[in-house]
């Protein structure tokens, strides 16, 4: 049997032939009667300046009496927040609705080529002078942005026949299918709160490039190619660092240039269809106005359990 090897009371080491101990004179215990004889004479409780009979990691019968389910009927998140925060995806749905109007135009030959080339080449212009703008740039680091900007047309230029040509023997189903699919990994996948860096590709992004390209190859010559992988890149990839950018500055310009983005797109489509238009502002509404409220109504069924681990919450008074 396992005895005691000190004693716990005043720290005397035993011998093997002792059986008390030579200062308090109380008996050589064995460990396991001595630990199951102090608990049943002491009832543990939740002290720290009282040595306790009990092992550090021992869980008391009163620990699951104190864990309580936090009540999520009043403390939800607040309607006009959420609003607030939609503002982000419907810039994104936006910005691909307004790509699938250019390749619209472009596929079906409603628009002048050359047109096309000058309002993107614009909008390209237009973006990156924003962005000076609100990261005050100086001279030399925005014709630095310029030069990369004309290498990186020039390269797509060159890549602009591969990019044709490379997915020309999949079917027209094929290509819409796989192009819905990545379209909703990239509204789905998006950061929307700007947590990641802009230095790498996330997996938005590159859908983004993914159905770009499948798209590109039912255009009619390279120069329609090269807009739709220019249009892409600028649209989903470089405005997100710009709407970032304007938000943490210009919160309230960002707003409006969203609504006015969206109430134009609505109308452009009236020229199309009705049903489209429709479907597009129903949506609007929807993720506006009706998703805030499930989310509401869904948060009262979350689970946040609250036990002795939580820091308290300490009331602050003048």
């Amino acid at each position: 049997m396992d005895y005691f090897k000190y004693c716990p009371w005043d720290g005397y080491r035993f011998s093997e032939n002792d059986v008390q101990c030579f200062i308090c004179r109380r008996p050589k215990y064995q460990l396991t009667s001595y630990i199951q004889e102090e608990q049943e004479q002491k009832k543990w409780e939740k002290i720290l300046y009282e040595k306790q009979p009990y092992d550090d990691n021992y869980i008391d019968e009163t620990f699951l009496q104190s864990v309580q389910k936090q009540d999520n009927t009043n403390n939800g998140p607040d309607y006009k927040q959420l609003i607030s925060k939609t503002s982000d995806l419907i810039f994104a749905v936006n910005c691909v609705v307004f790509y699938l109007l250019s390749y619209f135009l472009m596929l079906h030959d409603m628009v002048n080529d050359q047109l096309q080339l000058y309002f993107w080449l614009v909008a390209g212009i237009t973006c990156l002078i924003m962005f000076s703008v609100v990261k005050k740039m100086k001279t030399l680091e925005i014709l630095s942005n310029f030069k990369s900007i004309g290498i990186y047309i020039s390269i797509l230029l060159l890549f602009a026949p591969v990019m044709q040509t490379v997915n020309q023997t999949y079917a027209d189903n094929t290509i819409y299918v796989l192009t819905s699919v990545a379209i909703l990994i990239y509204i789905f996948l998006k950061d929307y709160d700007y947590e990641k860096d802009f230095t790498e590709l996330d997996v938005s992004q590159w859908a983004s490039l993914v159905f770009s390209s499948l798209l590109a190859s039912r255009l009619h010559n390279e120069l329609q190619v090269f807009l739709m992988i220019f249009a892409s890149n600028l649209l989903f990839i470089f405005v997100p660092i710009l709407q970032r950018s304007i938000k943490q500055k210009y919160n309230s310009v960002f707003r409006v240039i969203n609504l006015i983005s969206t109430i134009g797109l609505g109308l452009s489509l009236l020229f199309f269809s009705y049903f489209l238009a429709l479907l597009f502002f129903g949506c609007v509404f929807f993720i506006t106005f009706v998703s805030p409220l499930q989310i509401i109504w869904l948060y009262q069924y979350k689970n946040t359990i609250r036990g002795p681990w939580d820091l308290p919450n300490v009331k602050q008074y003048d």
